[in-house]
């Protein structure tokens, strides 16, 4: 298997303040230095913070949301129960235990996308 430069990246992860400044090369093409990449749906940042990911996972669940209430007005709470566990709790839940218990500030994040999932719901 042969990897294509232009689609690579360089992500070193550390937490350190001052880190080491190399560049990798990959056939002869220095590769892209990133602070944050996207891998299998997970956004990995330089210090392993996950409020990138989150803050990800939120947005992409409150467009699914957006798109239930859209289509889902006057459909049966049952139909919207079955929405909202097929669709939005998905989304919001791919991942979690990457970041399960994180910090108090993207859990409280989460907890305010479920919350108006809920209302929709109810």
């Amino acid at each position: 298997m042969a990897f294509h430069p232009g689609k690579c990246t360089s992500l070193p992860v550390t937490r350190s303040r001052k880190p080491l400044g190399h560049q990798y090369e990959l056939h002869g093409q220095i590769l892209e230095t990133v602070s944050t990449a996207k891998y299998l749906g997970v956004t990995i940042s330089r210090d392993m913070n996950w409020s990138e990911h989150i803050k990800n996972v939120s947005t992409k669940a409150n467009k699914t949301l957006g798109f239930l209430k859209r289509n889902l007005k006057i459909s049966s709470r049952k139909i919207k129960e079955m929405a909202y566990k097929s669709c939005f709790r998905t989304a919001l839940e791919y991942a979690c235990t990457v970041w399960d218990r994180y910090t108090r500030q993207p859990i409280d994040r989460i907890e305010a996308t479920q919350h108006q999932a809920a209302c929709f719901v109810m």
